[in-house]
């Protein structure tokens, strides 16, 4: 098996083909890496000022810049490793021919690249999980106390709004279209900002779609202001139709997760919607690795968005991989999105 240095593994990294991820995609498009562990976050609501008048012969008026507040964070540490063991390599893997005649050494260079993918889909996904956080509660919120894990992060995120009883959009008397009029509305009011693209979850397309008010605007002759024709975009996000009215397009989404209590959980939570902007409303920033290297066993010092690292312990045979990453998703200005929930489990307002 060939030995590779944490910067031949970073190249090869850099080369893979991206892994997708929707949320991170769609909003959250801009990655920056960072030469410290710890960054300085800013939280920003924008006020929309006019220009002020000033006598003809006069110089100016100052304007003062919108507010924001300063938050030191140290970036949150996501580090997935593997062991490769003797047993791994001389027993056949699976898929393999029962005839193969591959050598442990073949077996041990294919085990890297695999285990590679698989440590980084890990953290892809754990940061789709952060995005997801930042969307839909506007905040981080990770404590673990037996492994000395304190993780939060609060943007003060205002944008939502529960509905309750004959509002719900399981009661005949919702009106769909106006909660997202209202909603797109506020965003344009404190950014400028129009959201273009409204993410359901099955549960709320569903009730939706359904609406009285809904079907009821589909079906007006000649006008194409609510057009639902539902495609696949891929397995998991559906495009149902367009609001032409609120230049908004509809989606569903369906992904899950297993969560840190071992259950499947919903990308979207349970009755919620959101509303952003598919231009971009954030950006995803990377603290540095520090790490020793075992060449040199001297501490060396890393920015990039992924950072593997490759030891061997020769006592016990054993090969062993880690990625570590350091992301933390930072929205441009907390009031560019906004959230709605739009169902009640069991009956009730959350």
């Amino acid at each position: 098996m060939n030995s590779y240095d944490t910067r031949e593994m970073l190249e090869a990294i850099k080369l893979r083909n991206p892994m997708k991820t929707f949320f991170a995609d769609t909003f959250f498009k801009i990655h920056r890496t960072h030469i410290a562990e710890k960054i300085d976050v800013d939280i920003k609501k924008s006020k929309r000022r006019l220009a002020p008048f000033v006598a003809p012969r006069k110089g100016g008026k100052v304007l003062t810049r919108d507010g924001f507040k300063t938050n030191s964070i140290t970036t949150p540490k996501i580090a997935p490793q593997r062991v490769m063991t003797v047993d791994d390599i001389v027993k056949r893997g699976m898929g393999e021919n029962i005839y193969s005649k591959k050598t442990p050494e073949e077996r041990a260079d294919e085990l890297l690249a695999e285990d590679l993918r698989e440590l980084e889909k890990a953290i892809v996904d754990r940061t789709e999980w952060l995005v997801r956080e930042i969307l839909f509660k506007g905040k981080i919120n990770v404590i673990i106390p037996k492994d000395g894990i304190d993780i939060s992060v609060d943007f003060g995120f205002e944008n939502k709004e529960v509905l309750s009883s004959t509002l719900l959009w399981s009661s005949a008397s919702a009106n769909p279209i106006s909660d997202l009029k209202g909603w797109r509305r506020i965003v344009i009011k404190q950014t400028g900002i129009a959201p273009n693209v409204c993410i359901m979850g099955s549960e709320s397309a569903d009730a939706f779609l359904s609406n009285a008010s809904v079907t009821k605007a589909m079906d007006i002759r000649n006008m194409r202001n609510v057009v639902i024709q539902p495609r696949v975009v891929d397995p998991a996000l559906t495009f149902l139709g367009r609001i032409a009215e609120l230049d908004l397009d509809i989606y569903s989404y369906d992904e899950w997760f297993i969560n840190d209590e071992d259950k499947e959980e919903s990308m979207i939570p349970y009755g919620h919607v959101l509303l952003a902007n598919n231009n971009g409303i954030g950006s995803i920033e990377y603290g540095s690795v520090t790490q020793i290297e075992g060449g040199s066993e001297d501490y060396v010092t890393y920015d990039a968005e992924i950072v593997p690292k490759q030891w061997v312990d020769k006592n016990d045979n054993i090969k062993m991989i880690r990625l570590t990453s350091r992301p933390v998703p930072l929205p441009f200005d907390v009031s560019s999105w906004y959230v709605g929930v739009v169902l009640a489990e069991s009956g009730e307002g959350e």
